[in-house]
């Protein structure tokens, strides 16, 4: 097999592509398929391995050169040496396939090089007098390039798993393409077909950045064999003593819990709370947020007795803020789990699960994407708050996702209600799994010292002033 060295592409393809053998890369122009090719070439040619870069276009070498020279994987010392430039084009176009055959068996013989990358397949395509003239150079190609152990990449400017010959006679197709939505566009990448390996089906996001193309495979494809969780034990404190009362101690550790409520009602704070717990425990824990950056929420902890910069400062809390714009969700969540891997998390707050919903840009993907999501955070036994917003307000009755049931042993709702011209807040549970708790709706309050649950909303005595009047 040989490895890529390009980051995600190797998981994608099973584990690389079977060396020797002839490969597509097509896309339409400026979708990066010179510089996946070329990536591959560096980075074998960092290991001392010969590349042999030979052009079917107009575009200069030394244009090439520079255009890579933004890359970390590029070195100079390796061009003319490792890394071998040719122009075919003349060839191509005084004597045909037949004379740009002759140029590559003579360059393979001479140079000996572990990867061929033949750029501007268009060329060869419109040099060909029939289909059947075509065929035979690709078998030809396609023998010369096995027999000499050369893995060859060509790259075609098309789109599609199209039954045209390059495609039927190739031993593997990458396409490298774009989906928009909106003013929104993501790179993909899809692997329609490799001899003698098993890569994951279906379409994985890319980028470009620096270091190069970087790979982000489909998170529900690359979770789809994972291990089941282990079985959840113990109960962990939600840091709020009078709700701990009320759900039999706290929840079941392992376990997501969902806090679905209104805007404003005091999700955000209810998880702090929770963080506030592990970290009096000495847990590391983990905060990813949408909207309040990290600062914000240190002072609103603050504001209710509960102090973050400390732990933050030590390094127990990690807190990790993403406005949901344009970035590649598969890449989110990879960021997530490395960190809760690296800094062995126990408790993870995630304030919003409609901002990393809203960065899934195909929206058929978000159940698969979830579901797979929490089976991962299940198996690092990691024990997770969420907070998901209620859109209804005055209107309709609260109800949760039709798949909650399966992303959440928990959920708690939070809510709004009027007593003639003052907004209260109330708690109660609508699903709490291996836990007997209280299914009644009860006060909950904030004020300087934090949240509370209080007694039944049908038995309150709403003449005293509200004490969280002030806070939030």
């Amino acid at each position: 097999m040989l490895q890529t060295g390009v980051a995600g592409l190797d998981a994608v393809l099973g584990g690389g592509l079977p060396a020797g053998h002839l490969y597509l890369i097509q896309g339409l122009a400026g979708r990066g398929k010179t510089t996946l090719a070329c990536q591959i070439g560096f980075n074998h040619a960092h290991q001392g391995k010969k590349v042999v870069v030979m052009t079917l276009l107009g575009e200069s070498h030394a244009k090439m050169i520079n255009h890579f020279s933004n890359f970390s994987f590029f070195d100079e010392g390796l061009v003319g040496k490792e890394i071998i430039f040719f122009s075919a084009y003349a060839s191509l176009v005084k004597g045909g396939l037949g004379e740009l055959l002759q140029l590559i068996v003579a360059t393979l013989s001479e140079e000996r090089p572990h990867i061929l990358i033949i750029d501007g397949f268009r060329s060869i395509r419109n040099s060909s007098a029939t289909d059947l003239a075509l065929a035979e150079f690709m078998h030809s190609l396609n023998s010369l390039v096995s027999s000499m152990a050369c893995t060859t990449f060509l790259l075609s400017p098309v789109e599609g798993n199209i039954t045209d010959i390059e495609n039927t006679l190739v031993d593997g197709v990458i396409e490298l393409g774009q989906f928009s939505q909106g003013l929104n566009v993501i790179r993909e990448l899809q692997v329609f077909k490799i001899r003698g390996a098993k890569q994951l089906l279906g379409k994985h996001v890319f980028d470009m950045g620096s270091e190069g193309v970087r790979v982000y495979p489909r998170f529900e494809a690359m979770a789809t064999h994972a291990q089941a969780p282990p079985a959840a034990t113990g109960r962990l404190s939600v840091g709020i003593p009078s709700w701990d009362e009320r759900i039999g101690g706290g929840v079941v550790a392992g376990s997501i819990t969902c806090l679905l409520g209104s805007p404003g009602v005091g999700k955000t704070m209810m998880g702090l709370h929770f963080i506030g717990a592990g970290l009096a425990n000495n847990e590391s824990c983990l905060i990813v947020g949408f909207h309040e950056s990290p600062e914000t929420l240190v002072h609103k902890a603050r504001k209710i007795s509960i102090e973050l910069q400390p732990h933050v400062d030590s390094g127990k809390l990690q807190m990790m803020w993403q406005l949901p714009l344009e970035i590649l969700v598969d890449d989110l969540a990879t960021r997530i789990l490395d960190c809760i891997r690296t800094h062995k998390v126990k408790r993870l707050f995630i304030d919003g699960m409609e901002g990393l919903d809203n960065l899934i840009m195909h929206p058929e993907r978000s159940r698969a994407f979830f579901v797979a999501l929490s089976n991962e955070l299940r198996r690092q036994g990691v024990t997770v708050y969420v907070t998901e917003q209620l859109h209804y307000f005055k209107k309709g009755a609260p109800a949760a996702e039709a798949s909650s049931s399966m992303l959440y042993e928990n959920i708690m709702l939070l809510e709004y209600f009027a007593v003639g011209d003052i907004n209260h807040r109330r708690i109660s549970v609508m699903k709490l799994r291996e836990n007997e708790y209280d299914g009644a709706n009860r006060i909950m309050t904030i004020s300087g010292e934090g949240m509370a649950v209080g007694g039944l909303t049908s038995q309150a005595n709403f003449n005293e002033p509200e004490p969280d009047a002030n806070v939030g």
